[in-house]
């Protein structure tokens, strides 16, 4: 039988790039120009993007058994977030971040394995990135990869895109961040990330 697991809402590719304290001034003067500017241009080149679907209230999620629907979770998505490519940076040198991209572009995505033989929802793994305090946004959950006992699935379908606007340009200040989590603030929660203070407002 085929195992399909499908969400249908806004998808996200974004970005967290180090950058210079002369491209922060460049941030703080030009706001979303910089996105036209060639310095800009690389922001969605290397590793360091996130490409996924948004898992908020507009997304819809379905999982289904050779097209029959099957009960699912859907918590069991968001239970375990990974930190990988934040703590990239936290343990590098970098003095500030910058977010780019996108994440509201609507389309669907979809997984498939075949030759399943029952379905257990327990046998999904789910690489979900939780970026709360880096976009300043409650329950900010971006669905990354899925796999289903232990298999990437044999098709991974993405379609139905419908067009994105791309976000402000915002700089994080790793320094205090470094800051306020050795002083035991969460990762996941509480108040955005804080911007640079001694740049703010700068040309």
């Amino acid at each position: 039988m085929e195992l399909t697991f499908s969400t249908h809402g806004r998808s996200c590719d974004l970005a967290l790039h180090p950058v210079s304290e002369k491209t922060v001034r460049k941030i703080n003067q030009y706001g979303s120009e910089v996105y036209s500017m060639k310095p800009m241009d690389w922001w969605r080149k290397g590793n360091t993007t996130t490409w996924g679907m948004r898992i908020d209230n507009e997304c819809v999620i379905q999982v289904s058994l050779d097209d029959k629907k099957c009960e699912f979770d859907r918590n069991l998505i968001t239970a375990t977030p990974v930190k990988i490519r934040r703590r990239m940076y936290l343990d590098s040198k970098a003095k500030y971040l910058c977010v780019l991209g996108y994440d509201n572009e609507m389309c669907k995505f979809s997984w498939k394995w075949d030759n399943i033989k029952e379905f257990d929802p327990s046998k999904f793994e789910f690489m979900v990135h939780q970026w709360d305090r880096i976009m300043g946004e409650d329950n900010y959950f971006i669905l990354d990869e899925v796999r289903y006992d232990g298999q990437f699935a044999n098709k991974h379908d993405w379609c139905e895109a419908s067009g994105f606007t791309l976000v402000p340009p915002k700089v994080i200040d790793l320094e205090e961040v470094r800051q306020e989590l050795s002083q035991g603030s969460l990762e996941h929660r509480g108040e955005p990330f804080p911007s640079p203070k001694v740049l703010a407002g700068t040309v």
